[in-house]
């Protein structure tokens, strides 16, 4: 199990227990000697294991130009959760969101400079599928029918960025 999770944590991806897709990985992880050993085994490798409200990922010490290229990888998916979270104030783990909910509050609710940045198009269906595709592409909803999804523990990574950058904490 241990290979089988730095697979996917070397990929990015960040793992919630709130998932189905990656239920018994998370449940691997919650296990604290399970947790230890596979952290003890990154730091000999530079990295580390975090675990913090109900989703893990796997990091190291950035350093200044290392931090920037990791922002600009990261853009886009970051982007499109502050515009999420522009038509969802109340976003958090565990919510269940609805396509046709963002459809009904994103014309009073949109970032004109975020839909410019993220989509080429003013369609909302468009807008709408691209939005929720990468979001769920990206490990930080998850299906639960065509319409309604759910979010999982991994979007509070991305919300204290997009909260950082909103409050000046982070040079752009």
């Amino acid at each position: 199990m241990e290979s089988v999770i730095f697979d996917i944590l070397s990929k990015g991806i960040i793992i919630s227990s709130n998932s189905t897709k990656f239920k018994e990985e998370a449940m691997w992880l919650m296990d604290e000697d399970n947790f230890n050993t596979l952290n003890s085994t990154l730091n000999k490798l530079g990295l580390y294991l975090v675990g913090e409200s109900g989703y893990f990922y796997m990091s190291k010490d950035l350093k200044s130009d290392e931090f920037e290229k990791f922002f600009n990888h990261h853009k886009a998916l970051i982007l499109a959760i502050a515009q999420l979270k522009k038509v969802f104030v109340h976003l958090d783990k565990g919510h269940r969101i609805k396509k046709s909910e963002f459809i009904k509050r994103f014309e009073s609710k949109k970032d004109e400079k975020i839909i410019k940045a993220l989509f080429n198009t003013d369609d909302l269906m468009e807008i709408t599928d691209k939005l929720f595709n990468m979001l769920e592409r990206n490990f930080v909803i998850e299906s639960k029918s065509t319409d309604e999804y759910i979010v999982l523990n991994a979007i509070n990574y991305y919300l204290d960025i997009v909260d950082a950058l909103s409050e000046g904490e982070i040079d752009e």
